[in-house]
């Protein structure tokens, strides 16, 4: 028989518990935190629509249907890798309350994760990036920010919410290494190059008092002075991917930069494990997404080059039908 404090607890009181333990005790990140959120609460929107849920908030969390018929309304709505999330999120919230001996059954090990589809991440080619970079005439400290952005995105592969966090001593321009923060506040140390040590010389030289602001400096600001957000540093970026590259730049994200970065180092000769440490992937699973960038291309080349491939064969059989 479930206690009376059981039974007074409602669904958003067990949400913020749950987001509670993620930040407390596995460290996750606001990023997370904030994204697990919005799924949470997608699935109580539906739950609160239902009858039995307002009269039984822990039944409904243990009712098989109507999770089954959640995830149903959210394919109608959704992309696969969308409602994969959130049930993945729903089964860790559900876990921890079977764990917590808040419900007693966990029905989330009955439904399995649907596959998501393989989407090879969107990548720029060298020159492209090049082309971008062209495109920031280094003036104004503004100009000095974006383009020191998009050199450490493309030379470290970082996330842009791991480059938003970074501080002023994070960064080691002496010995071109720059400390990230990442996923579960697990810490990494990773490399830059001569290009971006100087994109970012420029732009430090041009804050003022920036060095002297103590331990937890921002490194990238705003006009106010304050760290800048995410939305801001995006906006930017795609702003001048857009003069050098056209309407193909609206495509162009802070990952485009991530990917890019993995994909030529693939090609350069560099190992999966090294390009796994790079980006701080906890699984090579996901680090090999970029194994099957490197061989479409490698396809197109060998379509284009090899005497059997399409493109010559083709125009053999153009010969022929002469």
């Amino acid at each position: 028989m479930p206690s009376t404090t059981k039974q007074r607890a409602n669904i958003p009181e067990l949400f913020d518990k749950y987001l509670e333990y993620l930040k407390n005790e596995r460290t996750s990140s606001h990023y997370t935190l904030t994204n697990y959120s919005i799924d949470l609460r997608h699935w109580m929107g539906f739950l609160w629509q239902n009858s039995q849920a307002q009269l039984d908030p822990l039944g409904a969390l243990t009712d098989l249907t109507l999770l089954r018929n959640f995830l149903a309304e959210q394919r109608q709505k959704h992309e696969r890798s969308t409602v994969a999330r959130r049930l993945s999120v729903i089964k860790g919230f559900l876990k921890f309350l079977y764990r917590e001996e808040i419900i007693e059954k966990n029905i989330a090990k009955l439904i399995t994760l649907p596959k998501s589809e393989q989407k090879i991440p969107e990548i720029l080619k060298p020159e492209e990036i090049t082309e971008i970079l062209r495109s920031i005439p280094p003036g104004t400290l503004f100009q000095k920010r974006t383009l020191a952005v998009i050199e450490l995105l493309y030379s470290t592969g970082m996330r842009i919410s791991e480059l938003a966090n970074l501080t002023y001593q994070d960064v080691d321009l002496r010995g071109g290494t720059v400390r990230v923060i990442g996923k579960g506040d697990k810490e990494r140390i990773v490399p830059m190059g001569r290009h971006c040590q100087n994109a970012i010389h420029a732009y430090i030289s041009s804050v003022p008092g920036l060095v002297k602001q103590g331990e937890k400096t921002a490194l990238f600001l705003n006009r106010e002075g304050q760290r800048v957000s995410v939305r801001t540093l995006q906006r930017d970026l795609r702003r001048y991917a857009v003069e050098a590259l056209g309407p193909q730049g609206l495509k162009v994200s802070p990952h485009t930069f991530r990917h890019s970065c993995a994909t030529h180092l693939l090609a350069a000769g560099a190992g999966l494990r090294e390009i796994q440490e790079l980006l701080g992937h906890e699984s090579l699973i996901t680090t090999q997404k970029y194994t099957q960038v490197d061989i479409e291309r490698l396809k197109k080349s060998y379509d284009k080059a090899h005497p059997r491939g399409k493109k010559n064969l083709r125009k053999r059989d153009s010969e022929v039908d002469v």
